[in-house]
């Protein structure tokens, strides 16, 4: 739970509407009531996401998300509830208390803000070296080489450590950071049996890694010739983690979200080249595996990857490795073939970034590409060779969730190999299949239940929340809506309703879903008179009860022995019913 006081919470919602939030990061067009937008939380070419003002609330009828300004936030920018209160809070200029930090909490804090410190520093130190210092000029000429201007290098915040043993720990220095503090980053070095520290990058080219907020975090240092090795990277910090960190993911966000889509290299310039020839969905691994966190991290902003590895040995091991990470995580991803001689590098620098949109297009699901390059490699004539693909195959078929799609690739890898698939199946194995997911609904939700109808006419008309007041929500709704009733009407005595703050008191995330998308879209209530809408509705509810009273009366009288007082009772009380229903037709 958050230690963030509902007041301040409310404040910020109030200070930070939900309109100028979304559009800080899309394109929203008037509809009726409503704003309209193509939704950044999944792939679509029609526009059904929508922002209700007045409601302060948002919902997508496509993927089905659907939240206040806070909820778009953590989805966005990947925080969670209280990190988004007060990113929300900095920029409206609402101070959020804090309350006091454990002395380890404040330990690691300021720990982590000297880490964020340090690397700033040598951000600049190194920058300021490539932009202007005589000791720069060989990272200048590399790039001039590379055809890299500074606009781009300033993008990337590149920078060029220099040869000398103690440039940096010199500056930093001078600054007063502690060395020691600068050696767990892994910019300086201890030296060996003497006392002092030394520059781990030395006469290289530097990469600034950045986190989700373009904060630097680490560095990747290139030599400009052919001795080894070709990078360096930070180690592990506390700010740096290298299992859930991509590089250039500060730089790819919004282009990942509109795209739908992220392209995955592995090195430093096959990203900048891909991100110059407008691709400004990439980022890249650089020289670690990818892992779940990845595979997370890349699903809050896009809908499918695109994996593009060297060609060598070591490229299509990464290739497997990630396959297998995708397929588990149900994670879509395809597989982009470059020109055996190539990376993307050298491909856009001779080609031109048009001749590349063509190999995406192409791109095959990476399960196929991975047998089909099998089929290719390995002698699949003889027995021998059938058996060693099978071996290699199984074991990611069985990593396909959807029965479908596995299906479908048992039949084709069977066809090419010219054996019966049930000889197949036995060397899989048939696990439990996961149900595919069901398709979310396209269009605006239908309203068919009469409590549901009452609700959204609470939402939209103060004098139907007064009605149902005096007549008792208890006596309306069911238990399932009832809290929610109740909820709006004590929140509509304390002034205008904070529809926000009612649904963040329902418990179940699909319910609250499913409720957004409910309230998100009134106009079908424009021409409705909201008196007779609530009598109707109140008739229809009576007549629900009634309907169930009598149901339950009836059950009794096959029970009770028509000789009995009972019995009599019951045929009355059922003829009361008949008749109290007949007057509400």
């Amino acid at each position: 739970m958050s230690t963030i006081p509902d007041e301040k919470i409310r404040e910020v919602r109030e200070r930070a509407p939900i309109l100028q939030v979304v559009s800080d990061y899309m394109s929203l067009k008037k509809s009726g009531a409503n704003y309209q937008g193509v939704c950044p939380f999944h792939g679509e070419k029609t526009a059904s996401f929508n922002v209700n003002p007045a409601r302060g609330i948002f919902h997508c009828f496509g993927c089905g998300v659907g939240g206040n300004a806070v909820d778009f936030v953590m989805r966005m920018e990947g925080l969670s509830f209280p990190q988004a209160v007060k990113f929300l809070a900095k920029k409206v200029g609402v101070e959020i208390p804090e309350r006091p930090l454990t002395r380890e909490e404040k330990r690691k804090v300021d720990e982590q803000e000297q880490a964020y410190q340090i690397n700033e520093l040598a951000c600049e130190f190194y920058r300021r070296v490539l932009e202007s210092d005589e000791a720069g000029a060989a990272g200048r000429a590399y790039l001039e080489k590379r055809g890299v201007d500074k606009a781009t290098a300033a993008t990337y915040r590149m920078g060029f450590a220099p040869a000398g043993w103690d440039n940096l720990t010199s500056f930093l220095r001078r600054k007063g950071i502690p060395l020691d503090a600068a050696e767990k980053l892994g910019l300086l070095r201890k030296r060996e049996g003497k006392d002092g520290y030394y520059d781990t990058f030395r006469n290289r080219l530097l990469f600034t890694i950045a986190d989700l907020h373009g904060r630097a975090i680490g560095f990747g240092g290139r030599v400009m010739d052919d001795s080894l090795p070709k990078y360096i990277n930070s180690p592990e910090s506390i700010v740096y983690r290298k299992s859930e960190v991509l590089f250039g993911v500060d730089l790819a966000k919004k282009g990942m979200r509109e795209k739908g889509s992220a392209i995955v290299v592995e090195g430093y310039f096959d990203h900048l080249a891909l991100y110059r020839a407008g691709f400004t969905n990439v980022v890249a691994t650089c020289g670690t595996a990818l892992t779940p966190p990845h595979v997370k991290l890349l699903r809050r902003y896009a809908d499918r990857a695109f994996m593009l590895f060297d060609g060598d040995e070591a490229g299509r091991k990464a290739t497997v490795r990630s396959m297998e990470l995708f397929l588990e995580e149900g994670f879509p991803a395809r597989v982009v073939e470059v020109p055996a001689e190539d990376d993307p590098d050298t491909f856009i620098n001779r080609e031109g970034g048009e001749a590349f949109q063509p190999l995406l297009d192409k791109a095959l699901p990476i399960f196929e590409s991975f047998y089909k390059g099998l089929l290719k490699r390995m002698d699949v004539k003889s027995v021998e060779g059938k058996v060693a693909f099978v071996n290699e195959v199984s074991p990611r078929l069985q990593k396909i969730g959807d029965p479908v799609e596995r299906g479908l690739y048992e039949k084709e890898i069977c066809r090419a190999l010219g054996i019966d698939r049930a000889m197949l199946l036995q060397k899989v194995g048939i696990p439990a299949r996961p149900q595919a997911p069901r398709p979310q609904p396209k269009g605006a939700p239908k309203q068919t239940g009469t409590e549901e109808v009452l609700l959204t006419l609470m939402v939209k008309y103060p004098d139907v929340v007064l009605r149902v007041r005096d007549h008792g929500a208890d006596k309306l709704f069911s238990a399932s809506h009832l809290k929610l009733a109740q909820a709006i009407v004590a929140q509509s005595e304390t002034g205008d309703l904070d529809l926000p703050l009612v649904l963040e008191q329902i418990e179940s995330h699909e319910e609250r879903s499913r409720l957004y998308s409910l309230f998100v879209e009134d106009a079908h209530l424009e021409d409705l008179d909201p008196v007779k809408a609530f009598e109707q509705c109140c008739q229809a509810l009576e007549r629900r009860a009634l309907k169930g009273d009598g149901k339950a009366l009836a059950r009794e009288l096959a029970t009770v022995d028509p000789d009995s007082p009972r019995y009599l009772e019951i045929l009355s009380e059922l003829e009361r019913l008949r008749n109290k229903k007949s007057k509400l037709l």
